[in-house]
């Protein structure tokens, strides 16, 4: 089998379908979405209406449960919350209703996949060291966790405490080691590459690869100013 997973695509309908584009002659058997859909860029609906009706796993990010939660909203500030606010005023009713009903966290026979950390999902925790990850290891029993919410291509070996960045590639994991694994943001992403970034898992051959690809995020940008959303998040589609 073999899972394309995505995360933060955070409205962003062309970087949604490049990627798309690229998976349709990828044999993909499942697409999983780690959260964070929504947000920051000026396309929700649309993005949500592939995400839900051709993703098999569809899990709640902070910036989905800003949406339904006014507690989590609180917790959003500047041009996060403008942009959730925005969000909340375009979204059509019945996707309102399914994001309330998305769960923190699945789990497979060898993965479990979450938008932020398995440990207290519900808290929305960073894992950028190994220090962060500690905790994150202790909190589920799988092989592999996928995660997102940093925005940036990581991987954290439990067996060295390590942390490591990863560029594009394909990447063997060894078996009998426990791996928390994040593919990079589709629709925002943070390291300085302004390249989409999504990962794709082979459960047969036990790898993981980590693909960028340009897209266009002119237009991108461009819908963002043209929607009255805040400039610094179409700058932002840039770096």
């Amino acid at each position: 089998m073999r899972y394309a997973v995505l995360t933060d695509i955070h409205s962003n309908l062309e970087a949604l379908e490049c990627a798309l584009d690229y998976l349709s002659n990828q044999k993909i058997d499942e697409y999983w979405t780690l959260g964070d859909n929504v947000g920051y860029g000026a396309n929700p609906n649309e993005c949500l209406e592939w995400v839900f009706a051709h993703a098999r796993v569809i899990l709640a990010g902070n910036h989905e449960k800003a949406l339904v939660d006014r507690k989590i909203l609180d917790w959003f500030e500047g041009s996060a919350r403008t942009a959730i606010l925005w969000t909340a005023g375009v979204l059509k009713p019945e996707y309102r209703e399914k994001i309330s009903k998305l769960n923190y966290v699945h789990v497979t026979t060898n993965t479990t996949l979450v938008h932020a950390s398995p440990h207290q999902p519900e808290e929305f925790h960073y894992l950028f060291s190994p220090e962060e990850a500690r905790p994150a290891f202790r909190a589920f029993q799988t092989p592999l966790c996928f995660v997102g919410h940093t925005h940036i291509p990581t991987r954290f070996v439990e067996s060295s405490r390590s942390a490591e960045y990863l560029p594009p590639g394909k990447y063997r994991l060894e078996r009998g080691e426990r791996y928390i694994l994040n593919p990079g943001a589709m629709g925002q992403p943070r390291d300085r590459d302004p390249r989409l970034a999504f990962g794709i898992f082979d459960e047969d051959d036990w790898t993981f690869e980590v693909v960028r690809l340009q897209y266009d995020n002119q237009k991108a940008a461009g819908k963002i100013r043209d929607a009255g959303l805040p400039i610094h998040l179409a700058a932002r589609l840039m770096a």
